[in-house]
This record gives structure tokens, sequence and C-alpha cells, in this order.
């Protein structure tokens, strides 16, 4: 019997087999004939070594079908919306191409809260597509809750490398806010949360003090940047990065030439020129600013978080354990218990394992006053 063939080898075969081009195998020259006969020894059958116009047909037969198969299925685009259709799609809210939001408005007579996505990628990548049709949002409008998805530019977009990243997802949740009449949304009642850098982010914007500026011309500055709710997926425990070597059971001592082989990388994220400017008294006012342990105090919001992945030693080249270990999620929780700041902390590979464990869902809606 035939294989198969992969859609790697029908892209390639049904250039040598198109009807429109060979109506007939002698038409096939013998080199494209030999290709055939790799990629199918099997039509062969009388073992010669050559194709013949009987032994080819079945193949042309199959190829053809494919290729009518592959015609009548609808064309896919790249990032597709999925699920519901947006109330407002790419919706510009700041100054960068990046800086644009998806809004979905819940159907309902009162002002309703809205739970925002932020997407993960490491301040380098990701977008607000990622959650077209998850189950959160599904979840959202079901509950007569209003949802948001948004981008921001990336860290090697702008001289601040992270922090811009950071005062896009700001200005996205003043964005909101400032046009809370407009969309009926309680401003109130604005919550968080993300993966990875999101989370992280998230973090930073239930932490921060507020960013409202009253005496900004413009008015979406005027707006609170707090959050009432956040939710942490895989985060990290601070931006200070300095710290991590505190905070994670590395493998191996943490050395200057370490140091120096993450300097490039720490440079772009801090948006300084080399590592005696991150040093400086400047350097550790921009480290202090992106240090969510540092904002912690007991009337910031209640944060839920989960971590899945193992725990154990970190090696310094393996750069995913080191931005997701669960001890990140231990460190956050250790610093909120001893500002009295409120968790729900689950990283099973730790130990962390609350009973009975309550869904990020269920603990927003809780927060937000919705039944």
């Amino acid at each position: 019997m035939l294989q198969k063939p992969r859609s790697k080898t029908l892209v390639v075969l049904c250039g040598l087999l198109a009807a429109a081009q060979f109506a007939a195998a002698q038409d096939i020259t013998p080199q494209q004939k030999q290709r055939i006969l790799k990629r199918f020894p099997q039509a062969d059958r009388n073992g010669d070594g050559e194709l013949s116009a009987e032994e080819i047909a079945p193949i042309r037969e199959r190829l053809e079908k494919a290729q009518r198969m592959r015609s009548k299925k609808p064309k896919q685009t790249q990032n597709q919306p999925k699920g519901p259709v947006p109330t407002h799609a790419n919706l510009q809210y700041g100054d960068h191409k990046n800086a644009v939001m998806d809004v979905w408005l819940a159907d309902s007579n009162e002002p309703t809260p809205i739970v925002v996505a932020i997407h993960g990628g490491g301040f380098k990548g990701g977008d607000k597509s990622k959650y077209h049709g998850c189950s959160e949002l599904q979840a959202c409008l079901k509950k007569g809750v209003s949802f948001a998805s948004i981008n921001y530019r990336f860290r090697d977009e702008d001289p601040r490398g992270i922090l811009a990243c950071l005062h896009d997802s700001k200005r996205a949740i003043q964005f909101i806010r400032h046009h809370a009449s407009q969309w009926n949304i309680d401003k109130t009642r604005v919550a968080a949360y993300g993966g990875s850098a999101g989370a992280g982010t998230t973090l930073w914007l239930a932490c921060h003090d507020d960013m409202a500026d009253p005496d900004s011309t413009d008015p979406v500055q005027r707006e609170s940047s707090r959050i009432v709710v956040g939710g942490l997926l895989a985060t990290q425990a601070t931006y200070d990065v300095l710290q991590w070597k505190d905070i994670l059971p590395l493998k191996e001592p943490w050395t200057s030439e370490m140091e120096k082989a993450s300097e490039p990388d720490i440079l772009v994220a801090y948006g300084v020129q080399s590592m005696d400017e991150l040093n400086s008294e400047k350097g550790k006012a921009i480290r202090k600013e992106r240090d969510m342990l540092a904002w912690m105090s007991s009337d910031d919001p209640p944060i839920w978080m989960k971590n899945n992945m193992r725990g154990g030693p970190v090696a310094t080249n393996d750069q995913n354990h080191r931005n997701h270990h669960p001890e990140h999620v231990a460190c956050i929780k250790k610093r909120a218990d001893e500002v009295g700041m409120q968790t729900v902390a689950i990283a099973p590979a730790i130990g962390l394992t609350p009973q009975p464990e309550i869904s990020m869902i269920d603990f927003f809606l809780k927060h937000l006053g919705v039944n």
C-alpha cells in the first residue's frame, strides 16, 4: 500500500504531477521519476527500478485527490480571531503602533466590571489574539463581565526597555477607565491577569502606587492605574533581575563571569548603557521602579498565582526554568504575608497546594462582587 504523502511532500510532488502540466506519465522527465521513486519506493511493483505509466497512475490519483480536498478547506489567516467578535477591535490606546486593544463589552443594564488580559513573550513577542476565545473571556461575558486583551510595545522598541512595556499596560488600564461611561464599565472594578511577562506586568500594576497624574493635560493620564484583583500565571517575582540570584536555587554560584554573559540582555531590559550605570544612583532608581517586591504593601489588591513548572536547582543557561521557576511564587507569597497582602499561591512542585483550590476566574468573580 502506498504511504499517505505528508503535507510538505505533497507540495513538492504536486509540482511534479500537477494535472495541468502532465496529462500522461510519459510527460515526466527521468529525473522527476527518480524523485518520485525515492519518495514512493513501493510504487515500483515489479522491482525494475523504473516507474511505468501504470505504476505512476495511483500516485497521480492520490495527489490530485489531496489537492481537491485542500482546495475545499476554508483558508485560514494568521491570528484569525476565535470566539466572539470584539465590540472594539485594534483600538489604539497609546502613541505606539503596538499600543492597541480588543474590547468585549458585556450585555448589561448596569455598569460592568472588566478583566484585562496581558500577553506574555518576554517583552519581546506575543500578541493579544492569544486570548481570543479563551475560557476566561467566555466565563466573563457569561457572568456579565466585560473583557479586554491588549498589545504593547516590545522592550527593544524603546530606550526605556521593559519600563516602556509596563507603562503601555498602565496606560491601557487608564484608557479603559477614561471610556468607562461610554462603555458602561464600572471603573472601580478593573482586574488584570496574564502569563509570564503579562503576569509580572499584572503584579507591577497591582503593587505600584497609583500612577494617575491629576494635573496632566491628557485626560487618560488623570485616571487611576490601580487594579482591584490580579491573576499571575508563571510570573516573575521582580524585574530587578539582579535579585534573582538570591531568589532562585542556582546550580552554580553566581559569578562575575555569569553576570558579564548576561550583560547585553540586562542593559537592553533596563535601558542603560553599562553595568556601572545600572549600579549608580540612577540605576538603583531604575531597578526600584521595576521591583514589584519593593512596591508591595497592605493596601494592595488580592492576588491569585499559579505555577506548574518543576522546582529544583536552576542551570544559569536554562532561561525558561529561570524565568518561570516556582520559587518566584514562593518569594511573592512570603513578601505578601509580611506586608499583609492577600494571596492564593499554587505551586505544587514546591509544596504550595491550598485546599480547596480556587480557580482564577472564581477568585476574580468573588473580588469583583459578581455572583
